[in-house]
């Protein structure tokens, strides 16, 4: 009886449990996988793995999900047993944790090493050599997280190193996998609150809300907030609805009265009436004045059921303060499975904790039964039909539309839009976001067809500026399209004037398994590899810079409407400026064709418009060749002008 009694008092302990994850799915690892003999010294920290490679996890190969693939070797009869995979991470307090808990995918055996010691093994025997076969096939196929509990001296305060060696179950198996998950136990309370989400019923700072979710028997949970540690704005009940089904689990909302103030730490903690006490204190900043003509926004989708790369996009995403980010659709994989929404939530937690979405419904964010997405988010309803799945967002100089491609054959949806779109035509940046693509090299191309005169034609007709899509899992940019000049040919530059075109961007790499692509001569900009976008608006320029899981650049351009034309009758034509390379240290080289000959003005001006050099030459022949030093430039986006009597024309670069 005393045993039992001490079982239920740990089990119950543990339940209590506050985590903090310490390694996330997804994280970056070294890597060996020459097949060669480590021996013992390559678990120990002080270990040189300066020379092994290294990637994101999921690590592996074979099984189409990995995002990083790791080499078997030149013979699929005889591949290497043994791959290596070392991190170093630090702790700020080791003492705070009462335990650990770690979590290890493996295909076939593992055996996990912290600072030189071993802490787990499991499918391969003791004793096991660099050439020792796995126990047996993993059951699980690598597929989930092994999961056991590590003693609170396993880690130490400061840098703590983690050794994997994956081995396989024959020299011929056809896939391994990788990937790990460390978590610091502590005992913050019995909160059962989680799956926090930004809002709103009007823009980012009007109408904000604040979702979270709790169990089926919670009754009365409240928040109190203000913008001092001493919530000066008081304690609020908030409202309730059911969650993923009565019986699941329950929905709260608070609505934030009046007009917020911007740029502004809110400090606010949650009640939870299962436990009967407050939360910790947590915050959230909110955005730049609604009037603001500077403001960064940041482009996301297709996540569906790669939880371990949604995980690492979205902190990346994150660490690029946006003002608010708009995610194009296919939030998961099966609209109605509560354990895709909980991982969701659970891996996407520090990105959508102090983050405002605005979604758009994809095709597999459409349930066939019950509403799991239109009742977990809080989105405008600004529309005749009262609905969430197509809505404008009013911010700056610019309207942001977004459209529900589901149901695209709307004339009510079709109407609406339109009709903003004419309330909006003085509008600097015209902003549409939906999921199904109309340009798009990827294995949808075509869904999108029967539209091109209703959608699309209000796209031209209005001059909208971006058009940001997901459904295909890729990134992909494509030339300037204005099918009211040409339905095959591009147009010279993006923009909204009559005889500019529609920058449109497919970005459907949050996690979805990745497309193979088609061709088009329309393509500007193609990468397939997991991805996320960043727009930097100005009064001046619109700029997006792409980043894929590494945070490294795969590709920029700039919208500039500093110099554009207001006269629709008489729109000015553009020339291309090629720049290379891009990005660049010390010099660029510029070509530039165009029929004017005659004297040169070439200017070069930041993100933010302002002109940071000049200087003049002379273009003697239909084909201008300069080489410009850029080696006293700081790091960052420019856009390069030239500049001949009233012609101008631009491009951009990086300086890295």
């Amino acid at each position: 009886m005393k045993k039992l009694f001490l079982f239920l008092l740990i089990a119950i302990h543990l339940d209590n449990y506050s985590q903090t994850t310490l390694v996330s799915p997804g994280s970056l690892w070294k890597y060996l996988d020459n097949g060669t003999n480590q021996g013992t010294a390559w678990v120990n920290s002080n270990f040189n793995d300066s020379s092994w490679a290294q990637g994101n996890a999921e690590l592996g190969y074979g099984d189409g999900d990995e995002a990083t693939v790791v080499s078997y070797g030149s013979s699929t009869t005889n591949r290497h047993i043994t791959t290596y995979f070392r991190k170093t991470f630090s702790i700020t307090n080791a003492s705070s944790y009462l335990s650990y808990t770690l979590k290890v995918k493996r295909d076939d055996g593992v055996a996990v090493y912290v600072n030189g010691n071993e802490v787990y093994r499991n499918n391969l025997p003791n004793g096991a050599f660099y050439n020792t076969l796995a126990s047996s096939t993993a059951s699980d196929d690598g597929g989930t997280f092994q999961t056991t509990n590590l003693p609170a001296n396993t880690f130490i305060t400061g840098n703590n190193t983690i050794a994997v060696e994956i081995h396989q179950s024959a020299a011929n198996s056809s896939d391994i996998s990788f990937d790990l998950i460390l978590e610091g136990n502590t005992t913050s309370g019995p909160i059962t609150q989680k799956h926090i989400r930004w809002g709103t019923t009007k823009n980012s700072l009007e109408g904000l809300t604040i979702s979270w979710t709790n169990s089926a028997s919670a009754t009365t949970d409240k928040i109190k907030w203000g913008y001092t540690t001493s919530y000066e704005q008081g304690e609020s009940n908030v409202n309730s609805r059911n969650g993923y089904s009565a019986t699941t689990n329950k929905f709260f909302s608070f609505l934030f009265p009046g007009i917020l103030n911007p740029n502004s730490t809110i400090y606010y903690s949650l009640y939870d009436s299962i436990s009967g006490t407050w939360g910790d204190q947590k915050t959230y900043i909110t955005s730049p004045p609604i009037n603001t003509t500077n403001f960064k926004f940041a482009v996301l989708g297709d996540s569906r059921n790669n939880v371990g790369v949604w995980n690492n996009i979205s902190n990346l995403t994150k660490g690029k303060n946006p003002a608010f980010t708009l995610f194009n659709g296919d939030i998961i994989d099966v609209a109605n499975s509560n354990s895709e929404w909980n991982d969701w939530f659970d891996m996407g937690k520090n990105f959508l904790e102090s983050n405002l979405v605005y979604h758009a419904q994809g095709n597999h964010d459409e349930e066939t039964s019950g509403s799991y997405y239109t009742n977990i988010f809080d989105l405008p309803k600004n529309n005749p039909a009262n609905t969430e799945l197509y809505y404008s967002v009013d911010y700056g100089e610019a309207i942001f539309i977004c459209l529900n491609s589901e149901d695209a054959g709307s004339n009510a949806q079709l109407t609406w839009l339109q009709n903003t779109l004419a309330a909006n035509s003085n509008k600097k940046w015209k902003i549409i976001s939906f999921h199904r693509p109309f340009y798009t090299v990827g294995t949808h191309a075509g869904e999108m067809d029967p539209y091109w005169n209703t959608w699309y034609k209000a796209f031209d007709d209005y001059g909208v500026d971006l058009v940001l899509n997901g459904h295909d899992h890729h990134y992909s940019r494509f030339k300037p399209m204005n099918r009211n000049v040409s339905t095959t040919q591009p147009v010279s530059s993006y923009g909204s004037e009559a005889n500019q075109g529609r920058c449109n961007i497919v970005c459907g790499g949050a996690g979805a398994p990745l497309y193979t692509p088609g061709a088009s001569s329309l393509l500007q900009s193609y990468k397939e590899s997991y991805h996320y976008l960043i727009f930097d608006v100005t009064s001046s320029s619109l700029c997006g810079t792409t980043y894929d899981g590494t945070n490294t650049i795969i590709d920029n351009f700039c919208i500039n409407k500093t110099q554009l034309s207001t006269n629709q009758n008489s729109p000015q034509i553009f020339y291309p400026i090629k720049v290379y390379p891009n990005p660049a240290k010390d010099f660029i080289k510029v070509e530039y064709t165009s029929p004017n000959t005659g004297k040169v003005t070439i200017n070069i001006y930041d993100i933010n418009g302002k002109l940071i050099a000049s200087e003049e030459s002379t273009k003697e022949i239909e084909n201008f060749k300069h080489q410009f030093n850029i080696s006293n430039l700081s790091k960052g986006i420019f856009v390069f002008e030239i500049q001949m009597q009233n012609q101008k024309d631009s491009s951009i670069f990086i300086r890295e």
